[in-house]
């Protein structure tokens, strides 16, 4: 059933008021979105009661809070097992764990508080490419140490593969916050994406070639279907993320359930849970072989380069908050937009469509 505005304002809302695109600064608007739109000059509180609200915000944030939670009861439960401080054949796989937990969690935060001013709207999706970033950087790290293929375990690729990882995770953060500066059109979107889709194929060549080339044996991993299934559920999030389909054909209709963002959140959680789990396949069954020969990354290599990762993200964040002082200050034309009261009030008219 379509929500309208009517419906939307049957009960009190614990985050304030919500307004139409028309009626909100041009950097708050998202394509094809009608209404739904929180105040952008909402407060902390507000910002979080409003996640309690049906607002066009609401399900992109527990699409990724709840699976957060989610990942976080899979690691208490691998850490109830696996003796993670004393055993290093296990390091690479908690390196995974922390960043897969720290994505998502990254996104959730960024959808609720974007809405408190021009400045915080990018300094949360900042934050948000650079948690993405840490998280390609750690499935690097988880097929580094037990999905690389054995054909490949002997070549230089074996030992160049992380610190590529590394280059690609710092590269895509910086491609990623510097695109917020473009004008609003398809090309930062695309240019975003293309942004992780890079490490995220470079991640994925050894599995690629394990789908391909991969021993008998490896063929018959059972979890060679859940890392050929990622593929699709990536596939779909892209296509969702960069085609805004289906509010693209009914504009006002998806605004609160079922836009392309929030089915671009479950997708990318869809194949996420794919390849946490066949790592962890992997991780189990190829334990014999991998520890025999003790090929997998070390602590230096795993706390090291990652701690790399993070000040380095934190550092691009830094930089590119600092530099949006600058651009706003010359490009901003809607810092005061809903200053007045009168532009905060719709018309009974308004409320009547």
């Amino acid at each position: 059933m379509r929500l309208t505005n009517r419906m939307l304002t049957v009960y009190p809302r614990l985050g304030g008021p919500l307004y139409k695109v028309d009626q909100v600064p041009e950097e708050f608007h998202e394509s094809f979105i009608v209404k739904g739109y929180r105040n952008p000059k909402s407060s902390a509180i507000q910002c979080i009661l409003s996640v309690f609200d049906a607002n066009n915000e609401t399900l992109n944030f527990w699409t990724h809070f709840l699976p957060c939670w989610y990942f976080l009861w899979v690691l208490k439960g691998l850490s109830e097992e696996i003796d993670f401080w004393n055993d290093p054949y296990s390091w690479p796989l908690l390196t995974y764990m922390l960043a897969s937990c720290a994505f998502p969690m990254a996104s959730a935060i960024a959808h609720v508080f974007n809405t408190m001013s021009d400045k915080a709207r990018h300094v949360c999706f900042f934050v948000d490419y650079a948690a993405l970033s840490v998280f390609t950087f750690g499935v690097a790290v988880s097929y580094r140490a037990y999905v690389f293929p054995d054909a490949l375990r002997q070549t230089v690729s074996v030992n160049v593969f992380v610190i590529g990882a590394v280059v690609n995770a710092m590269l895509c953060t910086v491609v990623s916050c510097h695109s917020r500066f473009m004008t609003p059109s398809l090309y930062p979107k695309l240019l975003r994406i293309s942004a992780f889709a890079a490490p995220y194929f470079y991640n994925c060549s050894p599995v690629i070639y394990r789908l391909l080339y991969g021993t008998a044996e490896e063929l018959a991993m059972e979890s060679q279907y859940y890392h050929f299934r990622q593929f699709i559920f990536i596939a779909t999030s892209a296509f969702l993320y960069v085609s805004h389909i289906p509010e693209r054909f009914y504009p006002g209709w998806f605004d609160i359930v079922g836009h392309s963002h929030q089915l671009f959140h479950v997708f990318t959680i869809l194949a996420l849970l794919d390849q946490m789990r066949a790592t962890l396949m992997d991780q189990e069954h190829r334990r014999p072989y991998i520890d025999s020969i003790r090929d997998y990354p070390s602590a230096a290599m795993c706390l090291g380069l990652t701690s790399l990762v993070v000040l380095h993200n934190a550092l691009i964040v830094l930089y590119f908050s600092f530099k949006l002082d600058n651009s706003q200050s010359k490009t901003s034309t809607s810092q005061t937009m809903l200053s007045e009261p009168a532009k905060l009030v719709q018309t009974k008219e308004e409320k009547s469509l």
